[in-house]
């Protein structure tokens, strides 16, 4: 059982980023009760059994204000062309734990600021969110996989179905949505599960937003800690999946995180393959960034 804890937290720092957004601001909740959590979610492998609720919202903002000031006029880059872009639900999902903290004034923050905008990936469709008019200054971005694996990896989510059918949804409500392809995880017929999932997309995204909506693609990491407590836990379906150490190697993260990510040479032709099928069914979807 996830212990939820609310508290002020000390942890007041704003993060560079560079691929979600350009920074990760500090923590508005800390934890998640999400159906990946027992199996890659990278949170899980520092804080598996709390859930810290912080509860100086106030304080979070104003460092986030501070930091806004800071900075110079934002240069166009892959995160946004115009707006300097903080990513406010690293460490949770914001559409599952909606009511565990006030997001819409975190929402009404950036959605006034002249020089921000936020942004989270979610695999929940929260139809409560769709009270909030973001007027493009919330980027959602729905996380996205084959469906026969998504059962087995992040059970008791939204289905990707629904998350599909949500994209038209959001958007029209006034939200900007991308696409979260992530974790990418290869397995026999991998790539003709991924053909089914684009088309679906391209048959379910109206026509005229199809120019707006970008996608950013990830890679599965792993960790060995976390494959053992996975095991011990009965986890052996979803283990079987991500975890292949005769195709993994070590890696550290930028923030020094020790994990596993596909061997260097294999990753680079699992890129270039599902490159070449991405584009060959959603040319319209420019990918942001991929690794």
């Amino acid at each position: 059982m996830v212990q939820l804890i609310s508290h002020a937290t000390k942890t007041l720092h704003i993060r560079p980023n560079g691929r979600s957004a350009d920074y990760i601001t500090p923590n508005f909740i800390y934890g998640c009760a999400g159906g990946c959590r027992n199996t890659y979610c990278y949170v899980m492998r520092n804080n598996y059994k709390t859930i810290y609720i912080n509860e100086n919202i106030d304080e979070i903002i104003k460092t986030i204000e501070i930091h806004l000031s800071t900075l110079s006029d934002k240069i166009p880059n892959q995160t946004d062309d115009k707006y300097w872009t903080y990513d406010i639900g690293c460490s949770t999902d914001v559409s599952l734990h909606w009511k565990h903290t006030n997001w819409i004034k975190v929402f009404d923050f950036f959605k006034s600021h002249p020089r921000a905008k936020a942004t989270f990936a979610t695999k929940y469709v929260n139809n409560k969110m769709l009270e909030f008019n973001p007027d493009n200054k919330i980027r959602l971005r729905f996380s996205l996989m084959p469906q026969s694996i998504s059962e087995i990896l992040e059970p008791k989510t939204s289905s990707i179905q629904d998350r599909i059918e949500a994209i038209n949804t959001f958007i029209n409500a006034g939200y900007e949505v991308h696409l979260n392809f992530s974790p990418i995880v290869a397995y026999p017929k991998w790539l003709e599960d991924y053909a089914v999932l684009f088309k679906e997309l391209n048959n379910n995204i109206d026509n005229k937003y199809k120019p707006l909506i970008k996608a950013e693609c990830i890679f599965l990491t792993h960790n060995t800690a976390q494959h053992e407590r996975n095991i011990l836990n009965g986890y052996t379906n979803s283990e079987n999946l991500i975890w292949k150490p005769e195709v993994q190697e070590d890696k550290v993260s930028e923030y020094g995180g020790k994990a596993l990510r596909y061997k260097g040479y294999i990753k680079k032709d699992f890129i270039r393959r599902w490159l070449a099928l991405h584009q060959s069914i959603l040319p319209w979807n420019n990918i942001r960034y991929i690794f």
